[in-house]
């Protein structure tokens, strides 16, 4: 027998495997590996990331290498839900804390971009002779929403569903509409930051002065003081009378009397002479000490007692969701938590404060009581790395469901559903911010969180590719591919301009928040990069974060209601 070539090795194995899954299996796995290598090679600078799975199983595709069209949409769907419930699960901690203060103007602009696209797509589609099966893909390729394509297929295969044929033919035309956009929506973000930075005439160094002043004026830095009580007003007061302890903006973790060394509490008396560790915000610090006394010269730290700090992780189940004063951990331990490190942000912890899984405390008192506090929280490492299985596989159920449910949207003639985009990143923030319900804990490691963010993300780039890559290149020089083209660079370019003016010259948007606000907006892990070698700064990671979840949300609304007005 002749030595087969790659693609009679494929056809070899679909001829000995009737229903083709062994070929269908190797040909993904293939693209996926192929792409992946191909996203790991930097591109003046760029890396296209996970994202190189989608060309090359294009490719594959183009040289008539696919599988079954039932094996590939089942692939798809799943993969989606394990990207779209990672992702969920990931930001949802952090999700309404992202709406808070800047976070909401952030919010509402990275909004505006994507509702102006949604707009700028209807509009391409009535005047640019642009089929309007087209529009879904138009619009999630230009904003590289893979969620948004699934969304805009399903609602179009229901709107179609007792026509089947046309049905098909609906979603392979959004699909082929993505694969051609997406190109340029991944590396658009990304060129149009240095435009900006022209546009604006930007000083970066200039910027990063006036950000950390903001930052500093947002959330001031936390610090540590030691201070001597010499103002003879506080003398006999209890801590608790005090208007810093009361609002839980101090901690005091140490207080040396004469030669003893102790954790006060709220009842203990103040004496003159009293050297006391105070832990806050420093504006709030210089309060401290201009009403206790002054500075002392001494280093509580560096003084042998029988006070020790370490460090703790909660992993204990039983205590999540309790607050700080139902644990009275001051009375029935000794101990007092210094700091809180939540999802990489560092709390003074406060009387209100629950425990979640996986929080990291600094605790300071005597070593067994910090003992006793180790046997409340847990600190297992092990339990922390561990997958929790039952929370993954029963969030999707309810994910599927929840994106089951119709929506009536007052003016359509038809419902929508957040469908299996939706519906299981909705529920995995909503049950990661409540945490715990009886013993199941709604958490995932950061590695195996990262594992299935990228490997949903990457079988679900393969399968578009081999769903359009048959004769994608004759498709794509053609008048109409071609008009897709120049639309999906219209409204990948247009949005973010438009509204990127307002928001730096009206609402002074610094430029290095800029550029991360708009790589979230535009959901571009290429262009948050670039924006970080721009600036050299954490700046943009931080925007990204807080504009992410709701810039993955939106696109699902607006895929299905082009999907519905076409």
């Amino acid at each position: 027998m002749q030595n087969p070539g790659a693609i009679d090795l494929f056809r070899y194995l679909g001829q000995y495997h009737p229903s083709g899954s062994v070929a269908g299996l190797a040909v993904l796995s293939l693209a996926v590996t192929i792409g992946l290598v191909l996203g790991n090679i930097s591109f003046a600078g760029i890396k296209l990331g996970v994202s190189g799975v989608l060309f090359s199983a294009l490719l594959m595709g183009q040289l008539g290498l696919t599988t079954d069209d039932q094996v590939l949409l089942y692939l798809r769907d799943f993969s989606l839900i394990l990207f779209v419930y990672t992702i969920g699960l990931q930001v949802g901690p952090g999700f309404v804390e992202s709406l808070r203060s800047d976070g909401l103007s952030l919010n509402l602009l990275s909004i505006a971009v994507l509702v102006v696209g949604g707009a700028l797509t209807f509009a391409c589609v009535h005047i640019g002779h642009v089929n309007g099966f087209s529009s879904p893909g138009l619009y999630a390729g230009a904003f590289t929403t893979t969620a948004g394509l699934a969304a805009g297929q399903e609602a179009l295969g229901h709107l179609l569903r007792e026509q089947p044929p046309i049905a098909r033919q609906a979603v392979a035309m959004a699909g082929l509409a993505y694969a051609v956009t997406y190109p340029f929506g991944l590396i658009g973000p990304v060129l149009m930051l240095p435009l900006l930075s022209r546009l604006f005439r930007i000083d970066m160094k200039r910027e990063r002065q006036d950000h950390l002043t903001r930052a500093h004026a947002r959330r001031p830095p936390s610090g540590v003081v030691d201070v001597e009580v010499t103002n003879q007003a506080v003398h006999g007061h209890c801590m608790k009378e005090l208007d810093f302890v009361r609002s839980g903006r101090v901690v005091f973790t140490r207080l040396l009397r004469g030669a003893v060394m102790t954790v006060p509490t709220h009842h203990t008396k103040i004496e003159l002479g009293d050297v006391l560790r105070a832990i806050g915000e420093e504006p709030i610090l210089e309060i401290v000490v201009a009403t206790l006394g002054q500075r002392s010269k001494i280093d509580l730290a560096s003084i042998p007692s029988g006070v020790a700090r370490r460090e703790l992780i909660v992993t204990r189940k039983q205590i999540l969701g309790k607050t700080l004063r139902e644990l009275d951990l001051i009375k029935r331990f000794g101990v007092v938590l210094a700091t809180m490190t939540r999802a990489g942000v560092v709390l003074i912890p406060r009387a209100t404060t629950t425990l979640r899984f996986g929080d990291s405390v600094t605790a300071v008192g005597p070593p067994e009581g910090l003992d006793a506090l180790e046997t409340e929280l847990g600190n297992s490492p092990d339990e922390l790395a561990r997958p929790q299985l039952i929370p993954i596989f029963l969030g999707v159920v309810l994910g599927i469901f929840v994106g089951s449910i119709p929506v009536i949207v007052p003016g359509l003639h038809a419902t929508i559903k957040l469908g299996l985009a939706g519906g299981p990143m909705l529920v995995a923030i909503a049950l990661s911010r409540l945490g715990k319900v009886g013993s199941i804990v709604w958490y995932m490691p950061a590695a195996a969180s990262a594992l299935m963010r990228e490997f949903g993300l990457a079988v679900f780039l393969a399968c578009v590719g081999l769903q359009q890559g048959d004769h994608f290149v004759q498709k794509l020089f053609t008048p109409g591919g071609l008009a897709v083209v120049g639309w999906g660079l219209v409204i990948t370019t247009i949005p973010l301009l438009l509204v990127a003016i307002p928001a730096r010259l009206i609402f002074k948007m610094n430029f290095l928040t800029m550029t991360g606000w708009a790589a979230g907006a535009m959901t571009s892990t290429p262009a948050l990069l670039y924006a970080a070698d721009m600036t050299q700064s954490d700046a943009p990671a931080l925007a990204y974060a807080a504009v992410a979840p709701l810039a993955m949300i939106v696109p699902i609304i607006c895929c299905q209601l082009l999907a519905t007005l076409r």
